[in-house]
């Protein structure tokens, strides 16, 4: 029996993300409404004030993590708009060449036909050299 047959073939399976379980607390079982009595003893005035105050210290600490995102946020932006400049730079670099190349070979076939022929020969020559220069700005 081949070893590969005992193995279960896992194509297409999806990886089980771990669970991530609320720590237990001492008081979660405990009912939640308050009667004004229960509010007045000192030890619930305690435990809401430390509550109150761990609250507010992890709320500072996600509110580094929500301007931290917002910055890499922008950052991204900027990134994907040079991104899609360079890529049109690249198409009209391209595309310039192509076209030049093309009018520069077609320039001897019409040569025997003067104005056609510098006409084409200009034209790609031009386009030619926008391309070139376009390729080496890169703006």
């Amino acid at each position: 029996m081949a070893t590969n047959e005992l193995q279960p073939d896992d194509a297409g399976a999806t990886p089980a993300l771990p669970q991530h379980n609320k720590p237990r607390r001492a008081l979660s079982r405990l009912k939640r409404e308050l009667t004004d009595e229960e509010l007045g003893s000192p030890g619930a005035q305690k435990m809401l004030l430390e509550e109150l105050e761990r609250l507010g210290e992890e709320n500072s600490v996600l509110q580094s993590y929500r301007d931290k995102f917002h910055d890499s946020d922008k950052q991204l932006a900027v990134v994907n708009e040079k991104r899609r400049r360079d890529i049109a730079m690249e198409v009209l670099s391209g595309g310039c060449l192509t076209i030049g190349a093309a009018a520069l070979g077609y320039a001897p076939a019409v040569w025997s036909a003067q104005p056609s022929g510098w006409i084409s020969l200009v034209f790609g020559a031009v386009l030619t050299i926008a391309g070139i220069i376009a390729k080496a700005i890169k703006l």
